[in-house]
């Protein structure tokens, strides 16, 4: 079984026409659906796509058309394929209910189980709007716990959005990280993904894979004083699971050598 992993999309049809800080920079990227449609084209041309998992951040403050719009693309190119997402801290998840689940909206955590025929997969809410860090409530540990007490008979893969590794990045990881990580201690795991951080990193937690993949948008390199260099960067993972083990990995990145904005993070 092929997955394809990607995060980090922040699509939005219309970006806000700003010349400061964030907001400037995104105005001045490409559409992320050039390179996500490269990307997933590319993969198609060969080798089957199984599953895709993406890894939060789908839009940036994306409205409730963003994330239908964004869907439909997708969805345009890899036809029924099965996606599954989880959120990140720029997904609205009144905007994403309505427009990407058709669903009433609703503020509740977005926690979803999938079962395939050699594995599991549980994707985790670490995601709070406007939240850079993220947040993880008594509640939420609590639907995880059960989550993988009674997903146990096959290897599971656990999907967040946040890294869960405290110097992995200049970006800080989840405060509830060690919290979950001792959960996944004498359990199934197969391996863990995410996005957040935009750079590429894989380790192993205690002999479980770990693995985070560059964003589908843009990367920030912290260059001192809070100033960040922006630029365009983006890439996937590709998983092969075979006898419910990961047996190859692919990485893919591609830097477009154009820089977007350095921003100052104090203003």
């Amino acid at each position: 079984m092929n997955i394809v992993h990607i995060s980090d999309i922040h699509f939005r049809k219309n970006y806000e026409q700003s010349s400061a800080g964030y907001k400037g920079m995104l105005a001045k990227m490409q559409s992320p659906l050039v390179p996500l449609e490269k990307c997933l084209e590319e993969i198609q041309s060969k080798q089957q796509i199984d599953l895709l998992i993406i890894s939060g951040d789908l839009t940036d403050d994306g409205e409730a058309e963003d994330y239908r719009f964004l869907k439909q693309v997708i969805q345009n190119i890899i036809g029924d394929i099965k996606v599954i997402v989880t959120l990140g801290n720029h997904d609205i998840k009144n905007n994403f209910r309505e427009g990407w689940l058709n669903e009433s909206p609703s503020e509740k955590p977005y926690n979803i189980i999938e079962t395939f025929k050699e594995f599991h997969i549980i994707s985790f809410d670490s995601a709070v709007y406007e939240n850079s860090n993220g947040y993880v409530s008594e509640s939420q540990l609590k639907w995880l716990d059960q989550a993988l007490e009674s997903k146990q008979d096959k290897p599971v893969i656990l999907v967040t959005h946040h890294h869960l590794i405290e110097h992995q990045s200049s970006i800080p990881n989840l405060p509830e990280s060690q919290l979950i990580l001792d959960k996944l201690q004498n359990k199934n795991i197969l391996c863990i993904l995410n996005g957040h951080t935009h750079h590429a990193y894989k380790t192993k937690i205690e002999n479980i894979p770990y693995y985070t993949v560059v964003g589908m948008s843009f990367v920030g390199e912290d260059i001192g004083q809070q100033q960040i260099q922006f630029e365009e960067k983006y890439g996937y993972n590709i998983y092969q699971i075979k006898n419910s083990q990961i047996k190859d990995v692919e990485h893919k990145i591609v830097s477009t050598g154009r820089q977007l904005k350095i921003v100052d993070m104090n203003q």
